[in-house]
Formats: C-alpha cells, structure tokens, sequence
C-alpha cells in the first residue's frame, strides 16, 4: 500500500498565513475547473485509437490500495460493427495514468462469433477484482465473472454464473465484514437474483424472481443487507435481512415502489440508449444516518424532458421520501441524462449526469455534478465538470452512448468513468471531482496572496495544506481523509467557515519564495477540495 506519514500534516509553514471567513454571493462564487479528465482507451503510447467505440464504463477501486484502480467497458474495435469485446485498462497511481489491457479472452468453449456487453466492475476486501458481463455466441451464452488477484494486470478463466439468456446485470461484493458473498442481478422481463457463498467460484442454482424489469442494481449495507432496484412502473426496491447467511435461502422484503417518474428510454440525446440506470446504495457513515438507504436515477416527470431525481429511506428501506430533484435549471427542455450516484464512507451523496442546459437546442451535453451533505435533503449547486460533447458522433452500429455510466465516492472527493466524444468518436474518460472548490490569487513574492474555498462543510473546521514536491497520497487519520500532496504541510491557523461552507486564507508570501512551486490542499473531516499547482512569480 502506497502511504505517507501523516504526521507530516502537521508541521509549521515557512509561508505565514492568516485565516478569515467571507461572506460570498452567488455572483461571486468560482466555477469549478473544466477539466475533460484522463482518456483511457488508448493505445501503448498513450494516443487515441482512430475509429473504434467505447461506452457503458464501470470501474472498481480497491479498498487496500486506493491508487489501484481498474475499469471495464464496451468496446467496439469499429463503429461499422455491432460486435463488441469485454474492454478493461487499470490504473495504480489513482487515475493519473492508465495502461489499456486490451480485451478479455472469452471461455474456450465459446464460439469464433462471440460477443461480450455489460460490464460491471467490483472488488473484495481483499483488493481481488471481478468483471461480471454477458458473453453470447454460438454453441454458448452466458452471464460471466472474470477474476483478478494482481489489480487487473492477469485474469482467471470466467465462471459461469448463469449460462442463459441475460441483460442488464448488475454485481456486488459483500464488503460489510458480515460476509464475503457476491451477489448478481439480470433482466430482461423480470430480475433475477443469484447469490455466490464461496467469493464468486460457484453459483448454486437458485433463482430468485425480484420485482421490476429493467435497469437493476444490487448493494450491500453496513449491516450486511442486500437491496435491490429496478424499474417498472416507477423504481421498485426491495431487501433481504438474510443473504449473508449461507445455510438460508435469501428472503426479500415486499417491494417499495419510489415515484421517480418514469424511464427515459430512447432520448434524442441517446435514441437507442435507456439513460436511466437506478442507483441504491445505503450510508455507512456511522453516526446518526447510518443504514440510511438512498435512490437515485434520471427519470420523466409529468412538465419535464428528463431530470435526475432522488428520495431517501431512514428505515432501511420500508418507506421512502418524496422525490428530490437533484438538477437546479429552471429550463424544463433540458436533458439530464444517464445520472450515476455513489455514497462516500463519511456519508457524503455524489450525483453525476450528463446535462444539455448550455445548448440552446437542448443536444450538446457536458457532465455534471452535485452533491449532498445531509442525506439527501438538500443537493449544492450544479456544477459542469467537463466541456460540451456531441453524444451522437462515432455510433457503434448502434443510436446510443450506452446506457449507463459510473462512479465511486471517498472521503476526498468521486472519480467518474464516462463516454464522451472529444476526439469525434466514443472513448471512456476518467474525471476526478471534490465538494470542495479552492481557488487562489497568482502568488507573487514578497506580496500578499488570497485563497478561497467554497462548497466545504459549513460551519466546520478547515486547514489548508501545501508541498513543494507534487500530488501523491498522504492519509490524515484524524480528519478520516486522504491529501493527494507528498509530504504534505499544514500551513498556519485553522479556519471555520461560515453557513454558505465559505472561508479564506490571507498568505504573505516571502519574496526568497519567487520560483517557488508549490500544490495546495484545503481539507476537513471527511472532505477534501481539488489540488491547485502555483509557481511564485
């Protein structure tokens, strides 16, 4: 495991600051940096691959190193095809760079025309992988789970969860320490559930009829509990209390049905696409909305085109909230699109989406984020992450982009794998975001510098932390956070900020610091901003 000495987090500065709280209107508030992210379907040298295809992006990190990282996706060797292969590439410097793997080899039994789909990505524990999808081809079909030992650099023969018709699955590992199962879902028609005792070696025949038909998904609770989604005739969720006991049969609860309009199947943004995977994942937090469950996906209401809706259980899922609208523009013609959600460790709600609010004819579509730190009940506003993207160049012989994408909360911020067009075809990105936005003035020796935050916890504490010597991963056991600087150093006095989660730093900076680069990092508990790099002038 990579780790620095946290301890070093808490040396002096050599460049003496001053922290004050400000008051900031709407109007002055900084935008959150436009950043496309890291493409990972590239060839050797780091280049985009001409002419190929690639969507449907899952990804995985582990919990025992959270540099390695490892994701799959749909890929199309030609948009001329509709043949597509099980695309995998890894990562272990936490997204920087990315090291494509090619394709994974199909069971020997399968047939010369054999196809793969649907990727979904998880880990154990123990930093083992899985790539769970469906292979069809002639003699065989399945739906089947890939396993790695070594961050996704080999992989084992598939095992054969279910060798029948299959789609839209859906995988999970228990990682609640109640067990170690692995849990897997599939349509079409009617979702099916399957669990696996022995780490996902073998599957027992037992299918268990879930209710809904389509965009399932499958979670794990701190306790152990299993929860289902899936839509048909708004979003049904349903629980079992026993699957992490190996000796019973797994036992569902009866289904809560969440309005959350209904699914947006076939949009002009994605005609061929369904764009609204469900999403539900329960807290962990620990403290008082632990085992809280949360829902969420992009749906139609009644006056809309499409928004990202959400809604909360404070009973382990028996009954539900209203719905939440996540989305902030008052336009009812927008798109929000293909929405993905993700639970940080400290409780902290990611949401993801793809948005048209900045093409006035409602097409062009950039990726965009919120987040929420009190359960759901209120959402901060809406920031764009990336650049506008075609979503209809580069179709692989198919009218759509996919039909969902993903991401993964920690402590610091969400990483989010996603399709876009910036090369005028379909390639998977990686995109890094933090709650907390930091900004500051161009430092300039021997003159005064301002640092601000915005979107931080409110009314908390917060430091801010530099290094000379660039990104890495510090862990910070206090603040449960990690600090993506080496060797990083707390400069000067704690600032709290104020309701709006508003605070800044006055920095005297010396002028021997002229030349000087340096990164900096503002931190709370459980909560990290983005890293800025700064030369002295």
């Amino acid at each position: 495991m990579r780790s620095l000495n946290a301890s070093r987090c808490c040396h002096c500065a050599c460049i003496a600051i001053t922290a004050i709280c400000i008051g900031m209107t709407a109007s002055t508030a900084h935008a959150q940096p436009i950043i496309n992210g890291v493409q990972i379907n590239t060839d050797s040298r780091g280049r985009n691959i001409v002419g190929d295809a690639a969507n449907e992006p899952s990804f995985a990190v582990s919990p025992v190193d959270p540099y390695v990282m490892v994701v799959g996706w749909r890929q199309f060797d030609t948009i001329s095809s509709d043949v597509r292969y099980a695309g995998y590439a890894l990562s272990w410097d936490g997204g920087w760079t990315w090291m494509n793997g090619g394709t994974l080899d199909p069971p020997p039994e399968a047939g010369p025309d054999y196809n793969q789909s649907d990727p979904v990505l998880a880990v154990d524990e123990s930093g083992s992988f899985f790539y769970n999808g469906l292979m069809w081809s002639t003699p065989q079909n399945g739906l089947m789970v890939y396993r790695s030992d070594d961050g996704g650099a080999n992989w084992q023969d598939p095992i054969y969860v279910n060798d029948r018709g299959a789609d839209k699955n859906w995988y999970t590992v228990d990682r609640s320490g109640v067990s170690r199962h692995h849990y897997c879902i599939w349509g079409p028609s009617r979702v099916k559930f399957m669990r696996s005792t022995d780490e996902g070696v073998t599957w027992p025949r037992l299918f268990i009829y879930m209710d809904g038909t389509t965009m399932s998904y499958v979670s794990v609770g701190p306790d152990g509990a299993v929860y289902v989604s899936a839509w048909e005739n708004g979003v049904h969720v349903q629980r079992s209390d026993n699957a992490s006991d190996p000796t019973q049969d797994p036992e569902f609860t009866d289904s809560a049905i969440v309005d959350l309009g209904v699914p947006p199947f076939y949009l002009p943004v994605n005609p061929a696409g369904a764009s609204c995977q469900t999403y539900v994942e329960a807290d962990y937090s620990g403290g008082k909305r632990d085992s809280w469950v949360y829902l969420l996906s992009s749906g139609v209401p009644d006056d809309d085109v499409c928004d990202v809706f959400f809604a909360r259980s404070t009973d382990r899922g028996d009954t539900w909230s209203d719905r939440i609208r996540v989305n902030d523009d008052p336009d009812p013609n927008d798109y929000q699109w293909m929405a993905a959600m993700s639970v940080s460790r400290g409780g902290r709600i990611d949401a993801v989406w793809f948005d048209t609010r900045d093409d006035p004819g409602h097409f062009m579509s950039r990726l965009y984020y919120s987040y929420s730190y009190d359960g759901g009940l209120t959402w901060a506003p809406n920031r764009p992450l990336t650049d506008a993207f075609d979503p209809s160049l580069g179709y692989p012989n198919q009218d759509k982009i996919g039909d969902y994408f993903q991401c993964q909360s920690d402590n610091g911020g969400v990483g989010v794998v996603y399709p876009a067009t910036f090369n005028g075809e379909q390639d998977i990105y990686f995109r890094r975001a933090n709650p907390i936005l930091l900004e500051a003035d161009q430092m300039i020796g021997g003159q005064n510098a301002e640092i601000r935050i915005t979107g931080a916890k409110p009314n908390a504490n917060t430091y801010l932390a530099y290094s000379r010597h660039g990104r890495s991963r510090t862990n910070v056991p206090p603040l449960d956070v990690d600090v993506e600087l080496e060797n990083p150093v707390r400069l000067g006095d704690t600032a709290r900020t104020n309701a709006q989660g508003e605070a800044a730093w006055v920095v005297p900076v010396p002028l021997n610091a002229t030349g000087q680069t340096v990164w900096l990092q503002s931190i709370q508990y459980r909560n990290a901003s983005n890293v800025i790099k700064q030369t002295v002038q």
